[in-house]
């Protein structure tokens, strides 16, 4: 272990970069708290913004890996056999995220009479898990698919790897509510990932190294990643300390949309007086973002 492990005691809201000393093993560990409370804000049914904090994590995880300024778009489009039929997040390099989910609530009452704790495959009734690079609007955008297998995101972002990126990779994410007494319910999310780094004519051999790292993190458990008792470096201390464990970097996480009302008043300019007319109650526009749920009102007059 190095020194620089316990520098930064912060524990919410970070991405921890780390690697595992003179071993082909580097990672990245995530914690939401104040950021994914934000995010998900009350308007999802317990089972979706559970789904949906899940796919933030995993933007949010693999948006800090990328070495140019973009973001990364985690979408899931499932099928008619489940209740959940999207869902979106994306995070920047900057680490501002958001997400949105679109649900069938008759149907989501239906899965749920059949299982309390149903999975990401049982929730969304299959479908694809894509992840999408976007390096801005002058750079073309590229996009991998997965097939949604498996109870929990993290399997389908493994699957992903594997796939895609022909990355050997171990994914772990949690999403869940922390009740403290007379404190209203917040939301907190944890997450680790391991990589496996290509095997080399100097480093030999990794395969030996690589099965060790995994069964070290396998034995992480929900309630790690979730205690906001036990900060990322501490963890990390935890499960990697008998063959040392640096932290290469750390960086913030916050909920931030892109939306603004400038932007929303640009594109209603762009209508016709007909169109908007249509759109006008009481001569007042109402344009309400999906990600952050903000409603913006336009009044006919200054259109």
């Amino acid at each position: 272990m190095t020194e620089t492990l316990f520098n930064n005691p912060a524990s919410d809201d970070l991405v921890t970069v780390f690697q595992l000393d003179g071993k082909p093993v580097r990672g990245r560990a995530v914690r939401m708290g104040a950021s994914l409370t934000q995010a998900l804000g009350t308007r999802y049914p317990d089972l979706v913004a559970r789904l949906l904090g899940e796919a933030m994590l995993i933007s949010a995880i693999v948006a800090q890996s990328l070495k140019f300024d973009g973001r990364l778009v985690i979408q899931c489009h499932g099928t008619n056999e489940g209740a959940v039929s999207l869902l979106m997040s994306d995070c920047t390099t900057e680490g501002h995220v958001r997400g949105y989910a679109r649900w069938d609530a008759d149907k989501l009452k239906e899965i749920s009479l059949d299982s309390r704790n149903p999975g990401a495959d049982t929730l969304l009734g299959g479908g694809t898990f894509s992840m999408t690079i976007d390096q801005g609007p002058d750079m073309d955008q590229y996009q991998g698919l997965a097939a949604i297998e498996g109870a929990r995101l993290s399997e389908c972002a493994e699957h992903y790897f594997k796939q895609s990126e022909q990355i050997p990779t171990e994914i772990r994410l949690v999403c869940g509510e922390l009740q403290e007494p007379g404190k209203d319910p917040v939301w907190r999310g944890g997450g680790l990932m391991i990589q496996k780094i290509a095997e080399d004519k100097l480093r030999g051999d990794t395969d030996e190294a690589w099965d060790t790292a995994r069964a070290l993190f396998q034995t992480v458990s929900d309630a790690e990643l979730l205690d906001p008792d036990l900060t990322q470096n501490e963890l990390l201390y935890r499960l990697f300390h008998e063959d040392g464990v640096r932290v290469v970097e750390t960086s913030e996480i916050e909920a931030k949309c892109k939306c603004s009302r400038e932007r929303l008043e640009n594109t209603l300019r762009s209508f016709e007086k007909a169109a908007l007319e249509d759109m006008a109650e009481d001569g007042v526009i109402d344009a309400n973002c999906e990600f952050c749920d903000t409603t913006y009102s336009f009044p006919m007059a200054e259109l």
